[in-house]
């Protein structure tokens, strides 16, 4: 079998030094990433077959091993195959780098390896601290890569720089001639060999000859920092994994159209993954699909699909109405608006936009029930942490409650229609209450048994600001909502009295609780805080737009979430992209350390997240729905592409081989 490894991407600047402190400002938009440490970027996760490599070494083969060096390493490179940018080595995993410079070192006893070559460039960069570029060509001229004083060029582009073919690939090259930085030669040759471009071979000779004066400085500062990098503990946030990608596109085989994520849940159990999506987008020539389907949280496959059917514009369906007045810019059809899990994880149920609730065994995909009363589209559910009352409300302003094993409708709460459309629905830890809020920002606590309203919470403030949040202590006995007063309010979830009110800079987008209760995070999408709940005060801000001098500035959501073990909180935060040459702001995720306040890692260019309730992965949502995992242990562990071994375990196994 072969032997694979999946390493997450990491993605960071030109290094300095292996210092590892975060230089930022508390509390300020400016706050940044500490520039020295990898960050992720899920463009770029990857499965490395190492096997390949490790036998050339065995076999002492240095040409092919140098091949082979390269083709695992220029993905992260030249991302895209993109070999006319900056050369981005610093994308390179540290695990990775480690493992190749191991093989090398060991293979040629000493005189090949990336911490060979570092200690070389070290020296040589001493003896030209101000000039990079004379440093490079110094080195080049210590490992044997520049071209001896009156040795024509075969190429008529190599100028100072040897090419692939001219590599001395044997013991006796000089110390640190391999591995070779370059770009092979076939890469290269493609660029002068393009008809009616006249730049072509001038992007040639910058590949084989300028680049090198570019990339090597950036190389070895990365080399000598990732090779000093400690692996994280097992379960660690610090670098994560992409496990794999959910292609929402493989349920619209024929669609023209954009994909749009509408709904998801992932199973208590963590086994499996609810999504509903739609293809409709106006204008779009293809007919418009919606779908509802399960997925395997382990693998990605998908197990089965729930529910198919049609999407249109509300402002294009005919009779009977699915949305109600003034809500033509909905998409209606067959589309899961909402989807939910029992706890036991034996079933799930989805809010439909026309009018039903439709529950499903979660193991067969067999129809189970249907629930069905609303006027119009549901738009959110909840079922209650007992497992016996299923809530739904729709965009007839109602709230209706369900007794789940029977289908029986318990109660009707009818809301004023100035109140606005009830979009979120949270029972509290012991199924006794509900709270509601609206896109009018109404919230409500209600009692369940008997539909009764226990208090208004905030009334009517309207669309001017952000939908406001709500959520329940983990002890059932508080309520912290926000309020467009620009404050966060606890509330007694029994009797729905206000306990404490904290002044926040601007409406809070969204709110969580610490699984331990200890905690509590807010977020108005320009900063999180991190609230001490026994002292009230906050413990740490934390800034969530890094690109605040940028001329475009997209709405940030601001989601916060907890690792289920409370020990990292994930928040959305808007970031450049890394390898573009005039990127534009796009939503992102930082991962944090709840501990000290400090940043973890970035996702780039995903969208809203979700922590499996075990905390053993991470879903974000959008067109592509990505699987992350916290850093893992080698040994043992295995991924949709093969196994992991323990580095330690391929060094003894080469060892002996080789000696």
């Amino acid at each position: 079998m072969k032997r694979f490894w999946q390493f997450p991407a990491v993605v960071g600047i030109v290094l300095l030094g292996t210092a590892l402190a975060y230089p930022w400002t508390m509390g300020t938009a400016q706050a940044q990433i500490d520039p020295t440490r990898p960050q992720s970027n899920q463009a770029q996760g990857q499965a490395v077959d190492v096997e390949a490599l490790r036998s050339h070494l065995v076999a002492q083969d240095w040409q092919a091993a140098d091949a082979e060096t390269r083709r695992i390493l220029d993905p992260w490179i030249h991302p895209g195959g993109d070999i006319l940018g900056p050369g981005l080595a610093t994308n390179i995993p540290p695990e990775v780098l480690q493992t190749l410079d191991q093989f090398w070192v060991e293979a040629s006893g000493g005189r090949f390896g990336f911490s060979v070559q570092q200690r070389i460039w070290a020296e040589v960069r001493a003896q030209h601290p101000l000039d990079s570029a004379t440093a490079a060509q110094a080195f080049g001229d210590r490992v044997g890569w520049t071209r001896p004083p009156g040795l024509g060029d075969p190429t008529f582009i190599a100028g100072e720089w040897l090419t692939e073919m001219e590599i001395t690939h044997s013991l006796e090259a000089p110390v640190g001639h391999l591995p070779w930085a370059g770009v092979s030669w076939v890469q290269i040759s493609r660029l002068f060999q393009v008809e009616s471009c006249g730049s072509c071979t001038i992007d040639a000779m910058y590949v084989q000859g300028e680049r090198f004066n570019r990339y090597i400085p950036t190389l070895y500062a990365w080399v000598d920092t990732a090779l000093a990098l400690m692996v994280p503990d097992a379960g660690s946030w610090q670098r994560p994994q992409l496990a794999y990608t959910i292609d929402l596109k493989s349920l619209y085989p024929d669609a023209q159209c954009p994909i749009t994520l509408v709904s998801s849940a992932i199973s208590p159990n963590g086994a499996v993954v609810a999504i509903g999506s739609h293809s409709y987008v106006a204008g779009c020539p293809s007919v418009g699909e919606s779908t509802l389907a399960l997925w395997n949280a382990q693998r990605g496959n998908r197990i089965i699909t729930l529910h198919r059917g049609p999407a249109l514009a509300a402002s294009a369906q005919g009779h009977p109405l699915q949305e109600s007045p003034g809500q033509g810019n909905r998409i209606v059809g067959d589309v899961a608006n909402a989807v939910a899990f029992t706890p036991d994880s034996q079933w799930v149920a989805a809010g439909l936009s026309y009018g039903v609730v439709r529950l499903w065994s979660a193991t067969t995909g067999e129809q189970v029930r249907i629930f069905e009363g609303h006027r119009y589209a549901v738009r959110a559910i909840a079922i209650s942490p007992t497992g016996q009352t299923l809530a739904s409300a729709s965009a007839d302003h109602t709230v209706k409650l369900w007794d789940l094993q029977t289908g029986r409708l318990l109660q009707t709460i009818p809301l004023p229609a100035a109140h606005g459309i009830v979009h979120t629905l949270r029972f509290s830890p012991n199924g006794q209450r509900l709270a509601t809020a609206t896109d009018q920002n109404t919230l409500q606590l209600w009692e369940v048994p008997t539909g009764r309203l226990i208090r208004t919470l905030v009334e009517r403030a309207g669309n001017a600001v952000p939908l406001l949040p709500v959520a329940f202590s983990p002890d059932g006995q508080t309520l912290a909502t926000g309020d467009a007063d620009n404050s966060l309010k606890f509330w007694n979830a029994i009797t729905g009295a206000r306990q404490l009110t904290l002044t926040v800079h601007d409406p809070l987008r969204h709110l969580a609780y610490s699984p331990n209760g200890e905690w509590l995070a807010t977020s108005d999408g320009f900063t999180a805080r991190l609230w001490n709940l026994a002292t009230q005060r906050t413990v740490h801000f934390i800034p969530l737009n890094q690109t605040a001098d940028h001329q475009i500035q997209p709405s940030n959501p601001g989601l916060v979430a907890f690792s289920p073990d409370g020990q990292n909180l994930a928040t959305s935060t808007l970031l450049l992209p890394l390898t573009e040459s005039e990127p534009i702001p796009r939503q992102g995720i930082t991962l944090w350390s709840v501990a000290t306040g400090l940043p973890l890692s970035q996702l780039h260019e995903v969208g809203p997240f979700q922590f499996s309730p075990r905390g053993d992965f991470l879903i974000t949502l959008g067109q592509q729905v990505e699987v992350w995992q916290p850093y893992g242990t080698l040994e043992g562990s295995s991924t949709r592409d093969g196994h992991f071994l323990s580095r330690q375990l391929l060094f003894k196994n080469l060892r002996e081989q080789m000696y």
